[in-house]
C-alpha cells in the first residue's frame, strides 16, 4: 500500500469517526430533552401570573394561567395534520390579569372537503377562563411560499411573532401554550406525543452513528488487509 493511499484511508477513518461522534452527541442531546420533557410534563404546573415572567424557565414545562380570550385576534395555522387528516390549529391570545398576552394553541379543526378556507364552528367562552398546557417556544414551521401579508382571522402558513404583533398591535410573550384542558368547545387536542417523536429521532441518530463507526472499522480492516498482504514473488 502506497503512502498516499494510506493517508487517504486515515483521513476517511477520521471523517467517519467524527461523523459518528456527531450523531452520538445529537442522540445524547435528544435524550436529555426527552428526559426534561417527561419531568416537566409530569411536574406541578408553573403559574404564569406576572407581566414579565421568565419565559426561558417556562419553555417545555406544564403551565397554568387565567385570563380572557381576545377572540378577534385569532390566527389559523393551515396544513396541520392530526393522524391522517389535515386541518387547522387555532391560535388565540389570552390576556392575563397582569396585562401579559399569552398565545394559546387552543386545538385542531378539520379542513372542509369542499372549501379549504371554511372554518368549522367552535366555542370561545366569555369572561375569565383557566387554561393549562405545555409551553413551547413556537409552533413547528412548514414550507412558506411567501404569500400575501397575513391578516387576523385568516389562514397563515406559519406563525411569526413579528407578523402577529404588526397585525394585532399586541406584544405577546415569546411562547405558545398548547392547551390540554378537557373543555367541550369543538376543538381536538390530540397533540403529538413529543416523547415518542424524540425517541424516533434518537433511534435514527443511533442508526447513523452505527453506520459511520462501521464504515470506519471497515476502512481499518481494508488498511490492515492490504497493508499486510503478502506481495507475490517475482519468481512465482
Amino acid at each position: 500500500m502506497s503512502l498516499r493511499v494510506l493517508l487517504l484511508a486515515l483521513i476517511a477513518i477520521a471523517i467517519a469517526v467524527s461523523l459518528g461522534r456527531w450523531q452520538t452527541r445529537r442522540a445524547d442531546s435528544k435524550i436529555a430533552l426527552q428526559e426534561r420533557l417527561l419531568d416537566a410534563e409530569q411536574g406541578v404546573a408553573l403559574p404564569i401570573d406576572r407581566a414579565q415572567p421568565d419565559v426561558d424557565a417556562l419553555i417545555w414545562h406544564r403551565v397554568a394561567m387565567s385570563g380572557t380570550w381576545l377572540a378577534q385576534d385569532v390566527v389559523y395555522l393551515d396544513n396541520r395534520p392530526e393522524g391522517d387528516r389535515v386541518g387547522f390549529y387555532v391560535l388565540m391570545p389570552l390576556r392575563l390579569a397582569s396585562g401579559a398576552i399569552v398565545l394559546v394553541n387552543r386545538g385542531w379543526l378539520p379542513r372542509d372537503a369542499r372549501d379549504r378556507t371554511l372554518i368549522a364552528p367552535f366555542e370561545t367562552p366569555p369572561g375569565e377562563v383557566d387554561v393549562a398546557g405545555i409551553a413551547m417556544p413556537d409552533e413547528p414551521r412548514f414550507l412558506d411560499l411567501g404569500s400575501a401579508k397575513p391578516r387576523l382571522g385568516e389562514l397563515w402558513e406559519n406563525f411569526s411573532y413579528d407578523k402577529f404583533e404588526a397585525a394585532s398591535g399586541l406584544v405577546p410573550l415569546r411562547l405558545i401554550v398548547r392547551e390540554d384542558n378537557a373543555t367541550l368547545d369543538g376543538l381536538s387536542r390530540a397533540w403529538p406525543d413529543r416523547g415518542a417523536i424524540l425517541q424516533g429521532q434518537i433511534d435514527r441518530h443511533h442508526g447513523y452513528e452505527f453506520q459511520w463507526y462501521a464504515m470506519a472499522l471497515a476502512i481499518v480492516g481494508l488498511v490492515i488487509y492490504w497493508g499486510f498482504r503478502r506481495k507475490p514473488s517475482p519468481h512465482g
